[in-house]
């Protein structure tokens, strides 16, 4: 794993302020010290912005009907629409969906499926729009990845791995400047760590809520379709996808059952769960690189 990355290019926001400067070394400390330095202006909820209705659309997607069923959505819904920022994050998810339309339904669905994993553990909480925050920002630093990278297809070339893998540092940076001290910092930093693996190098394990906001961002992307990937998988193979996972020890064995708590309706208690053995449709194709440059690579 690595735990730095030098700045080729200013940093803007997507009104054009600047973040931070070409040649500058973004690491977790620094991210933390900007997060302590940050002034975070006045705060707009969901529900009067132009994302409420896709939010509602990731509710209603078939896709996800397990999830969101009668008795949880209205929680969940409550949730996203009180998720409240400042103005320029709004402009940043704005950019992001004209960079890539199908990034920004990847973060309205993270923001969905952390919130419902999280109602089945704890309920209707006061925390939970900070948390479905968290989720709906993680993956920002994506924006300022390569242009191409939004439809790349291909295996990844060495520069292209660093690019991608540099995206949660980028990203927790800019929202380190915008919120402060927020989970939405913690989690864009810690969404692909697994365990000790992924990146980047964090200095301690992450807090339950990143866990689960990793979980539901990499639950969303195998059930949407990628340029990479000829068809999506279901939500049940991406439970198995998952659950391999977990038994290797690249995701968090708890928060995959939560996952799979949630989407069996929440009921009863977690550690009754039992999981049944089924050979999973593969896409036909599926060229997905692995993203975890060293140290030595940077």
């Amino acid at each position: 794993m690595f735990d730095r990355v030098t700045l080729r290019s200013d940093l803007l926001d997507a009104r054009g302020a600047l973040v931070a400067r070409r040649g500058a070394v973004i690491s977790v400390g620094a991210v933390l010290d900007a997060a302590r330095g940050a002034r975070p202006g006045a705060r707009t909820r969901l529900a009067d912005s132009d994302l409420a209705r896709g939010a509602r659309a990731v509710l209603a997607d078939a896709t996800y009907r397990h999830l969101f069923r009668p008795a949880a959505l209205p929680a969940v819904e409550r949730a996203l629409l009180a998720i409240a920022l400042p103005g320029e994050l709004f402009a940043e998810l704005a950019a992001l969906a004209a960079w890539d339309p199908a990034r920004q339904r990847h973060a309205l669905t993270t923001a969905a499926v952390a919130a419902r994993m999280l109602v089945a553990a704890v309920g209707d909480a006061p925390a939970l729009p900070d948390v479905a925050a968290a989720a709906l920002l993680h993956d920002l630093g994506m924006r300022h990845a390569a242009p191409h990278l939004a439809g790349n297809g291909d295996d990844l070339e060495p520069q292209e791995i660093l690019d991608v893998a540099s995206h949660p540092l980028v990203g927790a940076r800019l929202l380190a400047a915008a919120l402060g001290a927020h989970p939405a910092v913690e989690a864009a930093l810690a969404h692909h760590w697994r365990g000790g693996h992924g990146y980047p190098a964090l200095p301690r394990p992450p807090s339950r809520s990143a866990e689960v906001i990793a979980i539901a961002s990499a639950f969303a992307a195998l059930t949407q379709p990628r340029a990479y990937r000829s068809a999506p998988y279901d939500a049940r193979g991406a439970v198995d996808v998952l659950l391999a996972q977990a038994e290797a020890r690249r995701a968090d064995p708890g928060t995959v059952r939560l996952l799979v708590h949630a989407l069996r309706g929440g009921e009863g208690p977690l550690c009754a769960l039992r999981f049944g053995r089924r050979l999973s449709d593969e896409p036909v194709v599926n060229r997905h690189s692995s993203v975890a440059p060293t140290r030595s690579a940077l």
